[in-house]
């Protein structure tokens, strides 16, 4: 029976040849610039280990076909049985599937190679964030803290909610007493996520608050915006102003301008005495001023105040995605032509080798081509002799 299934053959065809393989193409990808070879789904690089699992399972089967046939088979109803079984060809039709595993997985990681540049037109609205960077966004009335709890909301709202992020323009700004612009309106959501990584508190060099000039600095970034366009700001603070008049810069801004303003308070609005707020990110020693604890309320009433006269809503932090939806809601418009090199697709060459070695693998026959492959009972060979 060891001859019908012989286990290092199996090994050969079913491991050492696909991993080979899979070996080469892994040599080929780190080496590659990454610039020239990306994928789509580089997080599911994990689906190559189901060309290994095939491996396994189909040596596992050779090892209890054999098992069996010892059991079951006698040493000469093996060879009547088993005959004309090609242990070769068995093989190589369980190497040509682990192989067409292999192929499955690397088409659903989605390789890209060789550019192409892309015309493309941008239907949607324009959005600018405006994202308070004080002190006072140390405070951890919220998890894990108040600016990093407002950074991960927009990204998970605003960046990796697919069909909102693909249909708008969204520019990123960083306030305190001043203004600094992190990046303009771009439909370019993965350097939004790194603009928006970067900030921290102590991004803006002058301390305090100043909304309104947020506000009128977002204002600006619309000029090269279409007329038609629908434009909003979305303004995320506690609402501590320490410079005036960010009612009447909302009010100016959507009267002067079409533009919506939105706010979002970053902080425990249940809280009546508000939050210490620490002398630095990670430690536990309070801001002290003329030797007392700095405390830092949400003002909720002055950021709803702020979202009326700028004909927009006031949300907690938590409730951004309700944000989102009122602003999907809102009309598209085309925004912009953009040019951008982009990475040919190659999966299609995958599926199409691997939907060709499963057909192979179905065409190969197990058994061998012999001249005569009637059976020759006892009675036959004794009337012959």
């Amino acid at each position: 029976m060891k001859r019908t299934y012989p286990i290092s053959l199996w090994i050969v065809w079913t491991a050492v040849v696909p991993g080979a393989l899979a070996v080469t193409a892994v040599l080929i990808v780190a080496s590659a610039d990454r610039s020239v070879l990306v994928f789509d789904r580089p997080d599911l690089w994990w689906l190559g280990s189901l060309g290994a699992v095939a491996a396994l399972l189909a040596m596992y089967s050779a090892v209890r076909r054999r098992r069996a046939l010892t059991t079951f088979a006698s040493a000469e109803l093996g060879p009547l049985l088993l005959g004309r079984v090609s242990a070769g060809r068995q093989a190589f039709r369980a190497g040509l599937f682990v192989l067409a595993i292999g192929l499955l997985a690397a088409a659903i990681v989605g390789p890209r190679w060789d550019k192409y540049l892309e015309k493309q037109k941008v239907y949607g609205r324009d959005i600018v964030v405006a994202l308070d960077v004080s002190r006072s966004m140390l405070a951890r009335d919220v998890t894990p803290y108040r600016l990093a709890n407002a950074k991960r909301e927009i990204k998970q709202q605003l960046t990796e909610r697919g069909a909102f992020a693909q249909s708008n323009r969204l520019a990123l700004m960083a306030f305190a007493g001043t203004t600094s612009l992190r990046l303009p309106l771009t439909t370019d959501t993965l350097a939004f996520q790194r603009k928006l990584d970067e900030i921290h508190v102590g991004s803006v060099p002058r301390g305090g608050t100043a909304i309104a000039e947020a506000i009128r600095s977002s204002v600006e970034l619309f000029a090269r915006s279409p007329e038609q366009a629908e434009r909003v700001i979305l303004l995320f603070t506690d609402g501590e102003d320490h410079e005036g008049g960010p009612v009447e810069a909302a009010k100016a801004a959507w009267e002067g301008h079409g533009i919506r303003v939105f706010t979002f308070g970053v902080g425990d609005d249940t809280s009546t005495v508000g939050a210490e707020v620490p002398e630095s990110l990670g430690e536990n020693k309070p801001m002290l001023y003329d030797g007392q604890i700095v405390f830092s309320k949400l003002d909720v009433d002055g950021l709803r105040k702020i979202a009326e006269a700028g004909q927009g809503a006031y949300f907690s932090i938590g409730q951004l995605f309700r944000a989102v939806n009122m602003i999907a809601s809102m009309k598209r418009s085309e925004l912009s032509t953009e040019e951008r090199l982009r990475h040919k697709p190659r999966f299609q060459w995958f599926l199409a080798a691997a939907i060709a070695l499963l057909c192979l693998e179905t065409l190969v026959r197990e058994a061998r081509n012999v001249q005569d492959d009637r059976v020759i009972r006892t009675w036959q060979r004794e009337e012959t002799a």
